[in-house]
């Protein structure tokens, strides 16, 4: 066999291994399902801890976790894109050759976009022939419509945790190896801030910790992945009903599995974390905010200079903007889908953020930011600070 075939293939013993890697479950990365039901252990890892006032020392159940502050936008073509923050972080090629400076110039252009929207908006307003409620709630509307569509968004952190995921059959019942224990998948769960909060809450309330729990996860029938999640329900297992109880065995097959587990090489399930050159994220804001710059230049000299990117035409008959009667013959903004509210180049970003890479502080926005949505990856379980490792 030539040594590409050698480095290329895999042995073959095992027919349902098989099929579940030519289905795609071998994955690293989880990811909801359509009407699916869920069982999820959450291997706990020791950990030393020293208290601040006696000294004492003891030793805790933490999470297998990582966080990292991740940036997303939408490309002119409307696809997801996200990264993680690259403020802070510092690196060289092995020629010396900065790579990255510790500046991030997705951080540097959020106020550039909550500028736009604020213009976008007060656009809106004086142009805008409604009254009363009906003019109130078309620029709500419009006003929430601006603020999804901001070309960059504050760094929003994200934890990627690692759980067991069991197996299970048709009936939803578990399915057992050889042994006679639970067959599981590790996966690797991608959580916003809010999520994870309500997970912990959720558990707390039960009397127990987070660390060594099972939850189950329901997913609805829907093929709205926005809905999928939303709408999907998670329940804690009482202790006497947990698969890790009940065959005991598995618990120290899943430890000796999370032991060999390595984060390095997670990017290639979560591309945000592949990071990217300084040089390369200063391409994309500045080509995602070219017109915007030109605007600002104009406008240096000639007070009177138009920001027309959002600008189609000027109709002289009443448009309809989002199902509201405009009135006004104004310009017509296009309408770019709505990203969900719920839960993607570089390397060398993972291991910094276990380092914690600060959420960079910026402009305060002026277009009722206490009521703005984040920018979410529409493929990631859930989306939104994360507890850390």
């Amino acid at each position: 066999m030539s040594s590409f075939l050698k480095s290329a293939s895999k042995q073959v013993s095992d027919v349902r291994n098989f099929l579940r890697e030519a289905a795609g479950s071998n994955s690293i990365k989880y990811s909801a399902e359509k009407g699916a039901r869920h069982i999820i252990y959450i291997p706990p890892m020791q950990k030393k801890t020293v208290d601040e006032e006696t000294g004492a020392e003891a030793v805790v159940n933490v999470i297998n976790a990582i966080s990292v502050p991740t940036h997303s936008w939408r490309t002119a073509d409307n696809k997801f894109k996200e990264c993680a923050c690259l403020e802070g972080v510092e690196r060289k090629d092995e020629e010396g050759n900065i790579l990255n400076d510790g500046t991030c110039p997705f951080c540097e252009r959020v106020s550039d976009a909550w500028a736009i929207a604020n213009y976008r908006k007060e656009l809106e307003e004086e142009n805008c022939k409604l009254t009363g409620d009906q003019r109130k709630k078309h620029l709500e509307e419009v006003g929430r419509q601006y603020r999804d569509e901001r070309k960059q968004q504050a760094a929003s952190l994200k934890m990627y945790m690692l759980v067991a995921k069991f197996r299970l059959n048709e009936q939803g019942k578990e399915i057992l190896d050889s042994n006679g224990l639970p067959e599981y998948d590790l996966k690797v769960m991608k959580l916003s801030a809010s999520r994870i909060e309500k997970i912990q809450q959720q558990v707390a309330n039960s009397g127990s910790e987070l660390p060594g729990s099972e939850m189950i996860f329901e997913y609805p029938s829907v093929d709205d992945r926005r809905l999928l999640v939303s709408q999907s329900t998670t329940t804690q297992v009482f202790p006497n009903n947990r698969l890790t109880v009940k065959y005991p065995g598995v618990v120290d097959k899943i430890n000796e599995d999370v032991s060999k587990f390595d984060w390095d090489g997670i990017d290639k399930s979560f591309p945000e974390l592949k990071g990217m050159t300084v040089t390369a994220a200063r391409t994309i804001v500045t080509e995602q905010f070219e017109q915007w710059d030109k605007y600002q230049a104009e406008l240096a000299t000639n007070p009177n200079a138009k920001y027309l990117e959002y600008v189609v035409s000027t109709p002289t008959s009443t448009p309809n903007l989002n199902g509201v009667e405009n009135n006004g013959g104004i310009p017509v903004m296009p309408t770019i889908p709505n990203i969900p509210t719920m839960e993607t180049a570089g390397a060398g970003v993972a291991g910094a953020a276990t380092a914690g890479i600060p959420t960079p502080t910026v402009q305060m926005p002026t277009l009722d930011a206490g009521a703005a949505t984040q920018t979410a990856d529409p493929n990631a379980v859930f989306a939104g600070a994360g507890i850390q490792a």
